[in-house]
């Protein structure tokens, strides 16, 4: 009889914590995309004032969803888990 050899697949509570980090990593791309692209495509519709306030909102939001992200982590993670 042979024996079982490791687990191939992750458990679901790593599988879901790595993918939130993944998701916290993209955050900073998806800022920049959504705060700067529109200001190249349309730089008649945003004046100064325009601009600093769609800027600000952005890192608002940014700051927010990655905030919502780490306690999401925190939450999953237990302490004597070992993901190496």
């Amino acid at each position: 009889m042979r024996l079982r050899g490791p687990r191939l697949f992750l458990g679901r509570a790593a599988y879901r914590r790595r993918r939130l980090i993944d998701a916290t990593r993209l955050v900073p791309v998806a800022f920049a995309a959504a705060v700067l692209l529109p200001l190249v495509w349309l730089p008649e519709r945003f004046s100064f004032a325009t601009g600093t306030l769609w800027l600000a909102g952005g890192w608002s939001v940014t700051i927010l969803a990655t905030a919502l992200l780490h306690r999401a982590i925190g939450r999953d993670s237990p302490e004597d888990e070992d993901d190496a």
